[in-house]
């Protein structure tokens, strides 16, 4: 999709902007939370941590102070700057902006007191906090800093923030403070966006930056239950995959099933991952907005790329795009080129 129709096909929306963090450890295990039964958004499906984007606390002035305090490599990353934002901004992505970081609510706010990129992280690290307890800190140079080095107090302090954070998104911001460090932002590297489908039945629809983050160890995982389940799984992705299709009980949103096929195979270490997730992630992304075409007989979800997926697709009609005339028999064979066939 090109970058300028994206970006002004992205200005009337009628979504909301989000982030989700994609938590890998040793054994490539990717960690998946179960939604909640009562969710108004893909219910009992696993899902990566994040969720929506709030101007006010996550791309919020009141984070500058605490970054020029640690000062270092972070600052310089995460405050314009005199150099201007695109200079500053290619310090995370030098090539594709996916419309988030350009046209969204990130990039929108004005004054513009963070880069779009910095204020994503702070939101899928503040969701990712307050949705399992795990908290990434970085020092002042943007090294992170081992949780078992900061965290001295007992277990419930720790939850009593997560539950503050969770009441008061600002009380994220007092975290650092009161700890001296910073987000540990250099650890997310950009992995992919998506765009709610407009044909979901569903009227919540959420524009998402997903970054990847690989952790030494996997963590005690610390779920809100007003959100989640109570259950998670630290899975390699063909194991996801395979359950997702054995087992009816275990659902994928579309996005994470994707995402995981995408990461099955990927690298044979937590090492290459995290450099191929570094090099990738410098390249920049674009967006992802599945498309539904249906046949005489058959429907077919098209991604980006996919045979048959239009030139400029209508973000917000929610039609979808009437393949009848080409025929079933010339759809099949199109089928190695569109991604999930109903």
């Amino acid at each position: 999709m090109k970058r300028a129709s994206a970006a002004a096909a992205t200005a009337a929306r009628s979504w909301r902007d989000s982030a989700s963090l994609i938590l890998v450890t040793e054994g490539l295990r990717v960690l998946l939370l179960k939604r909640a039964a009562k969710s108004s958004f893909f219910a009992n499906a696993r899902v990566f941590p994040g969720g929506a984007f709030d101007p006010g606390v996550d791309a919020s002035a009141d984070w500058l102070p605490l970054f020029r305090a640690n000062g270092g490599r972070s600052f310089a990353a995460w405050h314009p700057g005199a150099d201007g934002l695109a200079a500053q901004a290619a310090q995370f992505a030098s090539a594709r902006r996916a419309p988030i970081f350009e046209s969204g609510a990130a990039a929108s706010v004005a004054p513009l007191a963070l880069l779009p990129e910095v204020a994503l992280r702070i939101c899928a690290l503040r969701e990712t906090f307050e949705e399992c307890g795990l908290l990434l800190a970085a020092d002042g140079d943007g090294n992170r800093v081992p949780h078992d080095t900061w965290a001295s107090g007992p277990e419930l302090r720790l939850a009593e923030w997560q539950s503050a954070v969770k009441q008061d998104g600002r009380e994220f911001l007092r975290l650092f403070s009161s700890l001296g460090l910073c987000p540990d932002l250099h650890s997310l590297y950009e992995w992919s966006n998506w765009l709610t489908p407009s044909t979901l039945s569903s009227p919540r629809r959420f524009d998402t930056a997903f970054f990847l983050c690989c952790l030494p160890a996997a963590f005690q995982v610390r779920l809100d239950l007003a959100e989640m389940s109570g259950e998670h799984d630290w899975l390699p992705p063909v194991e996801a995959i395979d359950r997702f299709h054995s087992e009816p009980a275990f659902s994928l949103s579309p996005p994470t099933l994707y995402e995981l096929a995408k990461l099955a195979g990927q690298a044979d270490s937590l090492q290459s991952l995290e450099a191929f997730a570094k090099h990738r992630g410098r390249l920049g992304t674009e967006l992802y907005f599945p498309v539904l075409g249906v046949g005489q007989r058959l429907a077919f979800t098209m991604h980006p790329g996919d045979c048959r997926y239009p030139a400029s697709p209508d973000f917000n009609s929610g039609r979808h795009v009437d393949l009848g005339g080409i025929g079933d028999d010339q759809l099949m064979r199109d089928r190695p080129a569109n991604r999930i066939v109903h």
